[in-house]
């Protein structure tokens, strides 16, 4: 399992009232909730998502943190977790800029943009990756871009990952997609047509991952399983095709 990690208080960045008004009353459609790790998180460091995983998984390895917040993980996947390079992705300019803000230097770096358009891509978050974590993010993707979203999605991070690279994924069971639709009536009406159910284990078997790690966690009486996918290696037939 992981090695001992040093505790290390990443710099905060202070809220105007007016900023923790928002912060707190606005709802965040896409669960870009402003201070989010103060509010909703202990502030635990590093984040028992990342501490939980076999150390081997993020040593030495490029990340991609899609949904990254204020870069929290992300940091801490460089900074706890010894990879060698990590990049944040958050669809919320305000977060990004506050990630930024908070880890300036070093190989951490951050982008804004909707990570569930393939195109969008841009910036540190070209190229292949070793990891990607995707972490209390699906409910928020599923309920803003429905079932072709959430499976458009998978299909691109197959895509940008390493042959046996990993995905880590903490799917949010449907209770929760039941009681964030009731807050927002354009989430309630994606919220009705949805089919595919988390965790998708067909779906992501489907798209070539396997799973090879389930870690049961249990956060404020919430069951909050972290599950490793890996992608599988491809297998050269006599005809030399994949």
């Amino acid at each position: 399992m992981a090695e001992a990690c040093h505790h290390h208080t990443p710099p905060t960045t202070e809220l105007s009232k007016a900023e923790r008004f928002k912060a707190t009353h606005l709802a965040a459609r896409h669960g870009n909730y402003h201070q989010y790790y103060a509010k909703f998180r202990a502030p635990t460091v590093p984040d028992e998502r990342l501490s939980i995983l076999p150390s081997d998984i993020l040593r030495n390895a490029r990340v991609i943190d899609l949904g990254c917040n204020a870069g929290k993980l992300t940091h801490e996947a460089i900074a706890h977790c010894g990879a060698a390079a990590s990049v944040g992705v958050d669809i919320d300019p305000w977060l990004i800029e506050q990630a930024k803000a908070a880890y300036p230097d070093g190989p951490c770096t951050f982008e804004q943009f909707d990570f569930v358009d393939a195109s969008a891509y841009t910036g540190t978050a070209l190229g292949k990756f070793d990891v990607v974590l995707l972490l209390s993010v699906t409910k928020w993707i599923h309920l803003n871009n429905g079932d072709s979203g959430i499976l458009t999605l998978f299909a691109h991070i197959r895509s940008i990952l390493n042959e046996g690279g990993y995905l880590v994924v903490e799917p949010q069971p449907m209770s929760n997609y039941a009681r964030a639709s009731k807050k927002n009536k354009e989430l309630r009406e994606t919220y009705k047509t949805i089919r595919i159910r988390p965790p998708f284990e067909d779906e992501l078997k489907a798209q070539g991952f396997e799973r090879i790690l389930k870690v049961e966690r249990d956060e404020e009486g919430f069951a909050r399983p972290v599950h490793v996918w890996k992608k599988k290696y491809h297998k050269i037939n006599e005809d030399g095709l994949k």
